[in-house]
């Protein structure tokens, strides 16, 4: 499957392109601070209460919003929640139930009795940080978070234009079954679970560089997982060709439901530019993990993918309550662009810039900020690159953006042009009495000329591509001259 997603990790697809579709929602939760905020107080509740608190609701209410009819559900596994709500939606997609998935998860910690309750359990460090891999685990720092993806499979990205960035290649989930206590880990579990999904995938474990594990900082947890991973990825290294490991949770502390999305996300980042991040809160190994001895290595500075290993992750995601999740992915494809070269640097074509809100302050506000972006990006590319940056620009806000009601359109040529439009108090935003439709008026005979449009085909593939499926079906009907002739030839060509 493919996490899809234009620039800024902002998906590119406007609402109405999927409103009334099959699109699948899975969302993970865990704690629900609010709801339990809300119902001290029983004979205040809001109306709204269970159908703004209710744990469906987290992802029937995206459905109901975006109009969505395919499978929707929330799934509360403990920390392991969002890593299984990715498993569902990439088999939701394998079984053709939906062509997109939206998979997403939250964490706001509004009161302390999630805090009283794990302090209990002793698994909470006093400092309020995860020390991941580090001698210093004895218990993991909370971190809250929201984050959403959307999956589709990558055939259908592709064919869509959908920036892709990265590919899940495959998923799998386990239960530790029966251990010392409900909440103890099973090193066995997280080592089958592991060579189960490399062997549905058929992959080569020794061809991983880097395993984003979940190594919350817990005394207990941190060693048996650590075990698991030197048993499957490092057992097929040596000392001198370590495993390279981390995790996200050093950087935004253990944000539980979310933490298998924080995984995803980081681990993206990381194969789209070819660089693993340091792990952060590190001094000197846990003594309970003999890292040169299972050959693994705990990264400290930015870290450039290893050159001899294919670019591919794996990421663990463990529940408290046993249910273990595991996902393989790999760096994104890189497909010719469909936009052609030679109209993005050609700086004499104008090109409309397109912006629309619910309503005129919003509009108008949107053009500003939308200034100041180009003005930076200008500031800080080449003029090589300007070009570039116009014309997706120009196509990111005319077909990847819903239209609303309010709009304003400048047409600019070139990246001050653009600024200075943006900027001008005469360009007033319009409301659309209807929904916006494009026509095409056809004037008749007496208004053509030879060779009309010649330029349409050095300039736009698809139109050059539509003139010579046309010219083919002339030729089957007997046509003796030739359609793109017609275009190219500098005489007319009449029978």
């Amino acid at each position: 499957m493919s996490v899809t997603d234009r620039h800024d990790w902002v998906a590119g697809i406007p609402m109405e392109s999927f409103s009334g579709s099959n699109a699948s929602v899975f969302t993970g939760t865990f704690a629900r601070d609010y709801f339990d905020t809300l119902i001290r107080d029983p004979e205040n509740l809001p109306a709204s209460f269970i159908t703004g608190n209710g744990g469906a609701m987290l992802s029937n209410r995206i459905s109901h919003f975006y109009n969505l009819t395919g499978p929707s559900m929330t799934i509360d596994t403990g920390c392991s929640s969002s890593a299984v709500a990715i498993h569902q939606g990439c088999r939701n997609l394998q079984a053709g139930e939906s062509d997109l998935s939206l998979v997403g998860a939250s964490s706001v910690l509004l009161n302390p009795d999630m805090f009283i309750a794990m302090s209990n359990l002793n698994v909470l460090n006093a400092e309020g940080r995860c020390y991941s891999w580090d001698h210093r685990s004895n218990g993991y720092g909370r971190g809250e978070g929201v984050a959403t993806l959307l999956l589709k499979r990558l055939d259908d990205a592709l064919r869509d234009g959908d920036h892709v960035h990265a590919v899940i290649r495959e998923t799998a989930l386990n239960q530790d079954g029966k251990t010392t206590t409900i909440s103890s880990p099973s090193m066995e579990a997280q080592q089958q679970l592991i060579e189960e999904c490399y062997r549905r995938a058929g992959l080569d474990l020794a061809q991983t560089a880097y395993v984003e594990a979940h190594m919350t900082g817990t005394a207990t947890g941190d060693p048996i997982e650590a075990e698991a991973i030197a048993r499957t990825f490092g057992q097929r290294r040596s000392s001198d060709d370590p495993v390279l490991v981390g995790s996200v949770k050093t950087n935004l502390g253990h944000t539980e439901p979310v933490s298998g999305l924080a995984a995803v996300i980081k681990t993206a980042f990381a194969l789209q530019h070819a660089c693993i991040p340091p792990n952060l809160n590190y001094e000197k190994p846990n003594p309970k993990i003999p890292l040169d001895e299972w050959h693994l290595k705990v990264p400290t500075l930015p870290t450039q993918w290893p050159q001899d290993k294919s670019p591919r992750a794996s990421i663990n995601n463990f529940g408290y309550g046993g249910t273990n999740a595991h996902i393989i992915m790999e760096r994104a494809p890189t497909p010719a662009r469909q936009i052609n070269r030679a109209v993005e640097q050609d700086e004499s074509l104008s090109r409309v810039f397109l912006l629309s809100s619910r309503d005129e302050a919003a509009t108008k506000a949107m053009s500003s900020q939308l200034a100041s972006y180009v003005r930076e990006s200008a500031s800080s590319t080449g003029n090589s690159v300007n070009s570039f940056l116009l014309a997706d620009l120009a196509h990111t806000l005319a077909e990847r953006r819903s239209r609303f009601p309010w709009s304003i359109a400048v047409k600019a040529r070139s990246v001050d042009e653009l600024v200075t439009r943006l900027e001008d108090p005469s360009y007033q935003a319009t409301r659309a009495i209807r929904n916006p439709r494009v026509g095409f008026v056809f004037n008749g005979q007496g208004a053509q000329w030879h060779a009309m449009g010649r330029e349409l085909i050095s300039t736009y593939p698809v139109f050059a591509s539509a003139i010579e499926q046309a010219d083919e079906i002339l030729r089957d009907y007997g046509a003796s001259w030739s359609l793109h002739g017609e275009f190219t030839d500098a005489k007319p060509n009449i029978p």
